[in-house]
Order: C-alpha cells, then structure tokens, then sequence
C-alpha cells in the first residue's frame, strides 16, 4: 500500500478546517496495522507520478489523504488498472468520501483500508479528462469559476459570486442523451456521476456511482433567487425536493446552446459549451466499507464485485 498525503489539504482560503500533520498520519497508519509508505506531495505532478508508479510496481491499493482533488489526482492514474483506491479524508468537503459511504473520522476511515471491500465505480470523461462527481453547464459553472478563489485566500470572490447569480439569465439548450433530445431554457444542468458538487450540494439524490449511467438534472422553471435558496438548502448533504427540477438517464450527455455557455466538472473549468460527457463504467476500483447504507453504489451481491 502507498499512501500519497496532500500536506496542504484541510484548508480553505488559508483557514484550517480538516488538517493533520505528518507524524499524525504516521501514527494513525501504525495504529491500523497499515504501514508507513507515505509520500507528502504539494504538487499535482508529483502526486500523478507517484499514484502512476504504484500501478507500474504492482501495488495493491494506493490512498489518496488529502481531499477531492487529491482524490482525482491520484484516482486518474489508477483508472483501468488493478490497483484500488483508498481514502483517508483530510479536505474541507470531502464529495467523493460521501458518496461511497466512507467516514469523515480519521480512524474509522483507517479501519475501513484495512477492512473495507473493493469495489468498481463509474468515472464520468469530459474533454478526454476523467470527473468524479458532477459536470455542470450554466448559472452553477459561472458561480463556481468565481467561488473557487476562495481556496486561494481571495474572499472578494464571494461578492463576485453574488453578482454572477445576479446578472445571469436562462439560457436555450439543447440536451442529447441515448434515446431523446430535450430542448429547454434553463438556469443550469447538471450531469451527475455521483450526488454531490461543490460545498456538499445534494444536486442529484438518486445517483448512483454503478449502474453506468449519469443522473442528468435540469433546473429549468427556477427564479434565480428560487434556486440560490435551494442550493443553500442541499448543502452539505441534505436534501429539499423541488417540483421544478427534471431528471433524466443517459450514458452519453451532449449540451449545445445558442450562445456558449459556462461548463465544469467538479473543480475543473471546461471553457464554454458545447460539452459532451460519458461514463466510463466500472473503470476505478475503490475500498469501500462494508454493508455501508448510505453509499451511492449498490449492494455487495447486486454490485460489481471485484473482490478485496
């Protein structure tokens, strides 16, 4: 097992909210019986390198300790190969852990690397890159251009951010799926591999990370200040249902619009519409916990298995 640790996870705009230091980690790792191959890493190259060395040598499981973009670092070197991910959840908000069932306390997180079952899970591809959690296109991917500074310590953003809800306006889309075409005018859609997005928003309830398919959801007959309050109120995971929002099924999503449109998945920007997405079925093998209710993957004897 390889263990490749983001020192400088646990933190938003300068505020420590989920750090651990070095010797924590270590001590942690011990006390589970799970050895010491911990490599710190504060760059995205280097995590890369060490998760894509680990699949060259053969490795079992390399863990990803950091939050969901050391998460997707690690697991983008991973993807179709026989080494699993692990993860201990050291960042602020933790999408990815959620959705598989997984802990937010450190030692019941360790317990699971060394108790927990293996497992496959979707990846969704946009742009040739692999997302974990949501694509978005519209008035969602123009905030989050602007409220991702924040990590960087600009608080600005935030009132940026506001006048971006402000000033937006629906947009005419076209949206492609396996077996229809919806045309609609929307403040956002989004294209969910998993329930999550951004500070916890439950944005798409009945994803699952298995059944090869995305959960698309389109917010269509929405007021933007409607919207605002329901997407404070699914944060953090909860969840309020709303009659305004349509939800469809498709492996393949092509949005197109009149004029272009702002597109992201998870913390990535894509640029401007038009974006297609697809799933990757079954393509990232992860330690989950065992008979967890409240993981977005099925069952152990209605999922596929892939053994621990």
């Amino acid at each position: 097992m390889r263990v490749i640790w983001n020192a400088n996870a646990g933190s938003k705009g300068g505020l420590s909210t989920n750090s651990c230091t070095e010797e924590e980690l270590r001590e942690l790792l011990e006390r589970h019986g799970l050895g010491a191959d911990v490599h710190a890493t504060d760059s995205a190259e280097d995590a890369r390198a060490l998760a894509a060395e680990a699949v060259r040598e053969g490795y079992d499981l390399v863990v990803a300790a950091g939050g969901d973009g050391t998460i997707g670092l690690v697991a983008g070197e991973l993807l179709g190969s026989r080494t699993a991910l692990g993860i201990l959840p050291l960042g602020s908000v933790m999408n990815v852990a959620r959705s598989i069932g997984l802990p937010r306390e450190r030692e019941a997180a360790a317990e699971v690397l060394g108790s927990g079952e293996v497992r496959a899970i979707d990846v969704g591809l946009a742009r040739h890159r692999p997302f974990y959690e949501v694509g978005s296109v519209g008035l969602n991917a123009a905030m989050f251009r602007e409220a991702q500074r924040v990590d960087r310590g600009d608080w600005l953003s935030i009132l940026r951010t506001f006048w971006v809800a402000i000033r937006y306006r629906p947009a005419r889309m076209e949206i492609r799926l396996d077996d229809r075409v919806v045309r609609t005018r929307a403040l956002m859609v989004t294209v969910a591999n998993g329930p999550y997005t951004g500070m916890g928003m439950t944005v798409a309830p009945e994803a699952r990370l298995d059944d090869g398919r995305f959960d698309i959801v389109v917010f269509r007959r929405f007021s933007k200040l409607r919207l605002v309050r329901h997407l404070a109120g699914v944060a953090f995971g909860r969840y309020r249902p709303a009659p305004e929002i349509e939800t469809y099924r498709s492996r393949t999503v092509r949005i197109t619009s009149a004029h272009p449109l702002p597109c992201r998945a998870d913390s990535r920007d894509l640029g401007m519409t038009p974006v297609e997405f697809t799933v990757r079925a079954g393509s990232l093998r992860v330690v989950l916990p065992r008979g967890a209710e409240d993981a977005a993957v099925a069952s152990s004897s209605a999922s596929r298995a892939v053994g621990a």
